[in-house]
């Protein structure tokens, strides 16, 4: 035994995985607990952090307030604008050059005048620490800032927006982060002269925000638009102004509504990278609320655990050697236990396979292992005598289902064969125009020959049926025609009984056809017919057949009786829906027998019920319901009277090998193809019929399958498959259609229509002398559907028949008016079939249609029908 299949061995992989999932359970909450415990000391820092970065932002405003209020407020900046010398001038550049020198963050102090469209009256600029007085003064009037400092009150300050200290469109050289300060000047007299304005570098800021970020958090500094005016990477600031197009919102998953409209935010980014981020941002206002950015600071949530995931690879390493430890002692373990229930286990297994063992079991044992050896052995003893016993047994029964299979594929042939005789005689009788007294006989034979085969199939399908086998097979069928039938067959039963046997069959039934299988629902009809018939003495007995209206349609067939009725107990059992004739009952005081079990079984395959109900001494009644759907086309085209049409005259001679056993078919055959143009050769054994094939090369072979108790479906493959039939095959068997096919297509089931078989004869043999119709178009026209190409087929037919007949009667009328029309109306027949024979023998004058010509065509036409009738049967087997 395998060691992955011991039970030891599952133990103790259940009790090591045991272990290994406690030791990952604690590690996940230990990496949890950490990963909680990092993240809410990383929220303090980043808190921490912002506020810091918070300071430093309003420390540097406060600071720039502070200085451009105390200048403003100046004696020498209020001499200068009361009584403007060059005494005050120096006095007011020193105050400017030396704000400059002694303030890193600013760059650049003007004091603007109001008139000139805003002209710089003063203006020092600081580069590379160097202190100067550019000799080019500027107009600013047009400028924002200037225009919104002139507007606010006197102590007032204004501040700008953050940028790159754009002017008129051009960034200064190098480009500066920058915020302009800006105070409005008033004189003595409290009149505005001009206003005051500081450029304040923010590079120093961003160098502070830079150290309080460290190296694993970030700070980002962001207008409402999602420009960076500040950012770790350089080169994303300022992305409108530089046209770069960088922007927070297109570069983090953010809710954007959330981020601006709240003073403070705390959440979750995710980057371009799909990197996370954990953030917090908070509003900076500033200029009396006019102004707003947003600080935000964010940490890598990688780094934030980086600890955290250390702890999980080093305990990750820990558990592999644990699980290492922890396999060799289960091994250690399934070794040292495991060896008596291994060959306990062995023996068990080798049993189970048929091998014969020496294997010393442990019986002695005081242990389970012990119980389980000692057990075991006396479970084997017991098993081998039992198992003998029962081999014999089914060797019986496989012998006993042998001869019943035999029996029965020998039943089905014994029978067929003489009931395909007797019909087909029969059909012989009627064709040859009897005498009316004789009429009465050859209709009594037919109906009993075709009682007969009624009882044939109710044996043969009741086998299928309970092997499961049977399928329903739908086809157009004219129902009402078919019920009609049965009771013209039946009716002289009832008469010879003194009995009233009545048809009724609503008139919706008569108007059109219906999808089922004319054979099944054939049966279930004949069959409740002969149950009533056989336990009625006297009265009557109806039968009906109704459509009963729905969302889906239902056919109810009623057979109603005055016999002896059912008891009670039987008429419940036969309406359980899973009764079967099994339980043993006979006759109608103890069962209902054969035929009404086959009912039963043929009902509930269409997907209906049969009821029942019933008075004792009074009658039965009984109800079959199947689910039904039309048919396509109106009961008038399927209705025809088939006209018997003399076979074509051939012209050549032809050799047709018969190979049949049972001398009354050989009989019917002969008598079928008794013409001096078809010469039938009939061999009664295969020694026979292989010398034949040796000897002469026949046109055609027809050939029966069960030969002197013998199937040749094997031997007809081998000379199919060897050259040694090389002409068209016809089977006529008694078996199954489905073993017929894997020979050949063509072929016929016992008991058959004699028309059907002449008719495929013909057309195999007629095809040497003339042009075979074209199907393909019909074929392809109708999908290849076999229930509509049969109606088509049965169409054209009829109509072939009709013109031959009008044919005939122009030949002698001579009425060219008659002949036109026929003519107009074949001509899109001889078209689409490709009739090249009936279209070179057909003159277009009616005075031209000699005997000769009428020959001619009356020979093409009878060949074209036996092909539309060959064809017929093929589709529809």
């Amino acid at each position: 035994m395998k060691v992955r299949y011991s039970i030891v061995t599952r133990f103790a992989l259940f009790f090591t995985g045991l272990l290994i999932f406690c030791i990952l359970l604690t590690g996940y909450l230990v990496f949890n607990r950490a990963s909680g415990v990092i993240v809410a000391y990383s929220q303090e820092r980043i808190l921490h952090a912002s506020e810091l970065a918070e300071q430093s932002f309003y420390s540097l405003l406060n600071e720039v307030s502070n200085d451009i209020a105390l200048i403003a407020s100046s004696p020498t900046l209020q001499n200068y604008v009361n009584q403007p010398t060059e005494k005050t001038k120096d006095d007011i550049e020193h105050l400017f050059r030396s704000t400059l020198e002694n303030k890193r963050s600013y760059f650049q102090i003007r004091l603007i005048g109001i008139e000139n469209n805003g002209k710089e009256i003063i203006r020092f600029d600081k580069r590379n620490k160097n202190v100067f007085a550019p000799k080019t003064l500027q107009e600013k009037g047009n400028l924002d800032y200037f225009k919104e400092t002139v507007k606010i009150n006197q102590g007032a300050l204004y501040f700008s927006k953050i940028n790159l200290n754009e002017e008129y469109g051009v960034i200064s050289d190098p480009p500066t982060p920058t915020v302009r300060a800006a105070s409005p000047i008033f004189n003595s007299d409290e009149k505005l002269v001009g206003i005051l304005v500081i450029n304040v570098s923010l590079v120093q800021l961003y160098r502070n925000l830079a150290q309080i970020s460290g190296n694993e958090s970030k700070f980002y500094l962001i207008d409402k638009q999602g420009q960076y005016l500040y950012a770790p990477d350089k080169e994303k600031q300022f992305g409108i102004q530089t046209h770069l197009n960088h922007n927070f919102f297109s570069d983090f998953q953010v809710p954007k509504d959330s981020l601006l409209s709240s003073s403070t935010y705390f959440g979750r980014l995710i980057d371009d990278q799909n990197e996370a981020f954990l953030s917090f941002s908070k509003r900076l206002s500033y200029f009396q609320e006019k102004r707003s950015i947003v600080l935000i600071s964010a940490i890598q949530q990688n780094v934030l655990l980086r600890s955290a995931h250390a702890v999980r690879d080093e305990s990750i390493q820990t558990l592999f050697w644990v699980c290492v430890f922890s396999i060799f002692m289960s091994w250690f373990f399934v070794s040292f236990f495991s060896k008596k229930i291994v060959q306990v286990t062995q023996a068990i297994a080798n049993y189970d396979k048929g091998i014969s063992d020496d294997i010393d079991l442990p019986t002695n044992r005081k242990d389970e292992i012990g119980v389980l050896a000692s057990t075991f052995s006396k479970m084997k003893t017991k098993i081998d005598h039992n198992l003998r016993e029962l081999n014999a047994v089914i060797e019986k029964e496989k012998e006993a289902r042998k001869q019943k299979d035999e029996f029965l594929q020998n039943m089905s042939h014994e029978m067929r064969t003489p009931l395909n005789a007797i019909l087909g005689l029969t059909q012989l009788l009627r064709k040859q125009s009897p005498p009316e007294s004789q009429l009465p006989i050859i209709a009594s034979l037919e109906r009993s020959a075709t009682n007969l085969a009624g009882l044939m199939y109710d044996v043969l399908d009741h086998q299928k049926l309970v092997e499961g086998k049977l399928e329903i097979s739908y086809k157009p069928t004219d129902i009402a025609e078919l019920i009609s039938e049965i009771h013209a067959n039946y009716e002289y039963d009832a008469l010879q009984k003194g009995l009233d046997f009545q048809v009724r069959i609503e008139k919706k039934l008569r108007e059109r056809p219906y999808q089922t299988d004319s054979l099944r629902l054939s049966q279930i009809v004949t069959n409740l017919v002969i149950n009533a018939l056989k336990y009625t003495q006297k009265g009557s007995v109806i039968l009906e057949a109704k459509i009963i209206p729905g969302k889906k349609e239902i056919l109810e067939i009623r057979v109603k009786d005055t016999g002896i009725g059912i008891l009670p107990e039987n008429i419940a059992k036969i309406n359980e829906r899973f009764f079967r004739e099994k339980q043993d009952l006979s006759g109608r005081y103890g069962g209902y027998g054969l035929g009404l079990s086959i009912v039963k079984q043929l009902t509930e395959l269409f997907g209906g019920t049969l009821r029942a109900t019933s008075k004792t001494g009074e009658g039965s009644e009984f109800f079959v319901k199947i689910p039904i759907t039309e048919a396509q086309w109106t009961t008038s085209e399927i209705k025809s009277v088939t006209k018997n049409v003399a076979a074509p005259q051939l012209t050549h001679n032809y050799k047709i090998l018969y190979i049949e056993d049972d001398a009354s078919t050989a009989e019917l055959i002969k008598y079928m193809f008794n013409t001096n143009k078809l010469v039938l050769t009939h061999v009664k054994d295969i020694e026979s019929a292989s010398l034949h094939l040796e000897r002469d090369s026949p046109d055609l072979v027809i050939s029966d399958l069960m030969i002197e108790d013998q199937s040749l479906v094997d031997l007809l493959m081998d000379w199919i498959t060897t050259k040694k039939i090389h002409c068209p095959l016809i089977l006529i068997s008694a078996l199954e259609p489905k073993i017929m096919k894997s020979i050949s297509t063509l072929y016929f089931q016992k008991p058959f229509d004699t028309d059907n078989l002449v008719a495929m004869v013909y057309q195999l043999l007629g095809s040497q002398e003339f042009e075979t119709p074209d199907f393909s178009v019909i074929y392809a026209n109708y999908d290849n559907e076999a229930a509509k190409i049969t109606k088509v087929l049965k169409l054209l037919r009829e109509e072939f028949e009709t013109y031959l007949d009008r044919i005939n009667k122009a030949a002698v009328s001579k009425d060219q008016n008659e002949w036109d029309a026929i003519l107009h109306k074949l001509i899109a027949h001889i078209n689409t079939l490709n009739l090249t024979d009936f279209k070179k023998a057909i003159p277009k004058k009616v005075t031209d249609l000699n005997d000769d010509a009428l020959y001619t065509i009356s020979n093409v036409f009878s060949y074209y029908i036996c092909c539309f009738k060959a064809q017929e049967h093929y589709w529809k087997s």
